[in-house]
């Protein structure tokens, strides 16, 4: 594994802006460290299915070190992009990814969308950008598990090209080949 320092010089990286079928401009950019304002503001926006959806799991809060985890971002091995209302602000979706300990080139993915905005293509727009990034970034794989019952989840993953891999219980793993690349030395998060 590689090692776990923290990036001290990130280079900013431009905003992208992402119109919606319904013309809204958000902007996809990624997740700073330390953005915690971020990730507890999309968390008070997700309902208690969402949230079940998200973690696989009833979870009615975040620990203080659960926010810390979800944003030691900014490194090649962990990244987010979140999904920002160009009119307020506001953080409308993240979606992030996490090397696997031990699994060079291969990391878990995720996203969250905000209840009363999902369905308008936030999700899929979030895991093409962070696509892109884990592809800019060396890795050669993406998985993601959700639940069965989520249909919503499943067909985002599709359109972004993952394919069924394997199930357990209640949940499906999917898979995503990025195809062979160059691995990048620790450094700076590419997106």
């Amino acid at each position: 594994m590689w090692e776990e320092k923290p990036l001290s010089n990130v280079s900013p990286v431009m905003d992208r802006d992402h119109v919606l079928s319904d013309g809204t401009v958000i902007r996809i950019e990624p997740l700073r460290r330390g953005d915690r304002w971020a990730v507890v503001g999309l968390f008070a926006r997700l309902s208690a299915e969402s949230r079940l959806r998200r973690f696989l799991s009833p979870k009615s809060s975040l620990s203080d070190r659960e926010v810390a985890f979800l944003t030691d971002v900014e490194r090649v091995d962990r990244a987010a992009m979140t999904a920002v209302d160009a009119r307020d602000g506001s953080v409308l979706g993240i979606a992030r990814y996490v090397e696997y300990v031990g699994r060079p080139g291969v990391a878990d993915a995720a996203v969250a969308v905000a209840d009363d905005v999902q369905r308008r293509g936030i999700g899929t727009a979030l895991m093409l950008r962070l696509i892109a990034c884990a592809r800019a970034n060396g890795f050669q794989q993406l998985t993601a598990t959700t639940l069965w019952e989520n249909r919503a989840a499943r067909a985002l993953m599709r359109r972004a090209g993952f394919q069924a891999r394997g199930s357990a219980g209640a949940e499906i793993e999917l898979a995503l080949e990025l195809g062979p690349t160059i691995r990048r030395a620790p450094g700076p998060v590419r997106s």
